[in-house]
C-alpha cells in the first residue's frame, strides 16, 4: 500500500486560494503525484505531459508512477496522489461504495484489447466452457472480454476466468497452456501473433461495445483546490494534441517507457492513431455508463439503482469548453466536436 505523502497534503493546503483567480503561476509550482495501473495507451498522455513539460507549463511538478490495483485508488483516497487513470467500470465500483471519489473526464473510448487464443482454437465459439485469462475478475479486461464474447454470440456461462495479473502474465498463461485464450493489449499480443497464436477479435472493431477510461480524483481536492484539477486536465488535453501531431517525439517517449524495438513501436503508434483512441474533448458519455450497468449488474446489483450524478462531475470539462480552451489547443474546427460530445455526455 502506498504511504500518505506529507508533500501532497502540504501542496493542497498551500493552494487554497480564490478561484477562478487561482491560475497557478509558474512561481507557485505545486508538487503532485499521479499514478497509473498499467503501461497501456491510457497512460500515454501522462508520459507525454511529463516528458514535454506540460505539467510544469500548467503549474504542476508531477511524478508519474506505476501503482498496481488497488494501490492506485487507495493513493487517491488517502490524498497521496492527485489522480489515477483507470477503467470506468472499476472506477464506478469504487464510487458506489462511498462519496470520497469523483470521476472527471473519459480520455479513451476505444479499447486496444484483443482476444487471443491458442494455436488450436481458431473460432470464438470454441471458447465455450474454456479458460480465459484476464487481470482479475471484475477488471476492465474481464468486462471487455464479456462484451466481445457476447458480440460474437459465445455462451459465457461455463467460462473459467483465470486471474492472471498484468498483460505479460496473461500472455505467459496462454503460452504455457494455463489458459485457452486471453484478453491482451497491444503491443503485448504482437509477439504471440507472430508465433502463431490466433487473434479472434479486436475490441476496437466492436465500437458498439461501450467502454471508457476515467480519471479518479478525491472529492475533497475538487471542492477545495479545483485549480489543481484544471491544471491537470489542461496538461492532459495538450498532451493528446502532441500525441496526434508529433510522432517522432511520442515514439521516443514510448521507447523509453516500454523498452521495445522500433518496429513494434511504429506499429503500435500507427494503429493507435488510426483508431483515434484519444478523446480530444473527454466528457464521460451516457453510453459508457449504460454499458457498465449492463455488464456489471449481475454481480453488482447496486449499479442499476445508483445515481451516477453523485460520482461524475462534468463541470470542469464544461468550464474548459466555455473558456475556449479546446479551441485554443486544437483550433476553431473543434467547435462542432465540442457541441456533439457535450450533447452525448452524461448529465
Amino acid at each position: 500500500m502506498l504511504r500518505v505523502s506529507c508533500m501532497m497534503t502540504a501542496a493542497l493546503l498551500s493552494t487554497l486560494v480564490a478561484w477562478p483567480n487561482a491560475a497557478i503561476a509558474q512561481s507557485r509550482m505545486t508538487s503532485v503525484k499521479i499514478v497509473y495501473p498499467a503501461p497501456s495507451s491510457t497512460t500515454w498522455p501522462l508520459w507525454i505531459a511529463k516528458e514535454a513539460g506540460l505539467f510544469e507549463k500548467n503549474g504542476l511538478t508531477a511524478t508519474v508512477d506505476f501503482a498496481l490495483h488497488p494501490a492506485g485508488p487507495a493513493a487517491v483516497i488517502s490524498g497521496e496522489a492527485l489522480t489515477h487513470n483507470l477503467g470506468l467500470d472499476t472506477a464506478m465500483l469504487a464510487a458506489i461504495r462511498g462519496d470520497q471519489v469523483v470521476i472527471i473526464g473519459s480520455p479513451l473510448l476505444v479499447g486496444q484489447f484483443a482476444l487471443i487464443s491458442t494455436k488450436a482454437i481458431t473460432d470464438a465459439k470454441s471458447l465455450e466452457r474454456k479458460r480465459i485469462a484476464v487481470g482479475r475478475i471484475g477488471d476492465p479486461p474481464y468486462f471487455y472480454a464479456l462484451g466481445v464474447l457476447e458480440a460474437l454470440k459465445v455462451d459465457t456461462k461455463g467460462m473459467q476466468w483465470i486471474a492472471a495479473g498484468a498483460p505479460p502474465q496473461r500472455a505467459l498463461s496462454l503460452r504455457n497452456g494455463l489458459a485457452d485464450a486471453a484478453m491482451l493489449t497491444s503491443p503485448d499480443y504482437y509477439l504471440l501473433e507472430e508465433e502463431g497464436f490466433n487473434v479472434l477479435a479486436k475490441l476496437q472493431d466492436y465500437r458498439q461495445i461501450p467502454i471508457a477510461t476515467s480519471y479518479m480524483f478525491r472529492r475533497r481536492v475538487l471542492n477545495e483546490t479545483p485549480q489543481l484539477v484544471e491544471a491537470f486536465l489542461k496538461s492532459h488535453i495538450e498532451a493528446v494534441k502532441r500525441i496526434y501531431d508529433d510522432k517522432p517525439f511520442v515514439l521516443g517517449v514510448l521507447k523509453k517507457q516500454l523498452k521495445t524495438d522500433d518496429k513494434t513501436l511504429e506499429r503500435l503508434y500507427d494503429e493507435t492513431i488510426k483508431a483515434q483512441v484519444f478523446e480530444r474533448v473527454p466528457y464521460v458519455p451516457k453510453t459508457a455508463l449504460s454499458g457498465i450497468v449492463q455488464r456489471g449488474k449481475a454481480e453488482t446489483p447496486e449499479l442499476e439503482t445508483f445515481d451516477f450524478r453523485r460520482a461524475i462531475d462534468q463541470s470542469m470539462i464544461d468550464r474548459l469548453a466555455d473558456q475556449g480552451f479546446f479551441e485554443q489547443v486544437f483550433g476553431p474546427g473543434i467547435k462542432q466536436e465540442i457541441a456533439a460530445k457535450r450533447a452525448e455526455s452524461f448529465r
